[in-house]
């Protein structure tokens, strides 16, 4: 695996340039690299410093700024948010409490909504949907015009 020295990210040995930033300064990974887990919003940030202590993974939180990398928790970028980044040897592990911590947050995001996850449709129902979807769309616009077409009618008859 090579190492990006400008965004701390790890690609493919075969990479010529990272994938995240474009940089050309590539080097291979040592145990002591500390490489991009992921970004996290402050909360989630702060559970996983808490786990790391407790398990003694190395890793240091940075403000995030900017760039291409992958959102685990959410999709807004806040400025709050942060790069989580640990050091290389304790990748595996990091990547476990990280997959932990994301499933328990999504939990209490649902439990907090009140809402149960999204199940998607089957394909028939989908079409049928869009299908009914489309009638009652037409629908609501033979409607409208001949409701303008029938007012239009009404101020000529008054007119004349």
């Amino acid at each position: 695996m090579l190492y990006c020295t400008k965004c701390h990210g790890v690609c493919q040995d075969s990479t010529l340039k990272c994938p995240n930033c474009k940089s050309g300064k590539l080097r291979q990974v040592d145990d002591e690299d500390f490489v991009l887990l992921h970004r996290a919003d402050q909360y989630a940030a702060q559970r996983l410093e808490e786990q790391f202590k407790e398990r003694g993974v190395s890793y240091r939180l940075e403000a995030f700024d900017g760039g291409r990398i992958s959102y685990l928790y959410d999709s807004d970028v806040l400025p709050t948010d942060k790069m989580v980044l640990v050091r290389w040897g304790d990748y595996p592990v990091a990547r476990e409490i990280s997959a932990r911590m994301k499933d328990e947050l999504d939990r209490e995001r649902e439990a907090e909504t009140g809402e149960e996850s999204f199940e998607a449709m089957s394909p028939k129902k989908r079409i049928v949907v869009q299908i009914l979807s489309v009638i009652a769309f037409l629908v609501v616009i033979m409607l409208v015009v001949y409701g303008a077409d029938a007012a239009a009618n009404w101020l000529k008859g008054l007119w004349s």
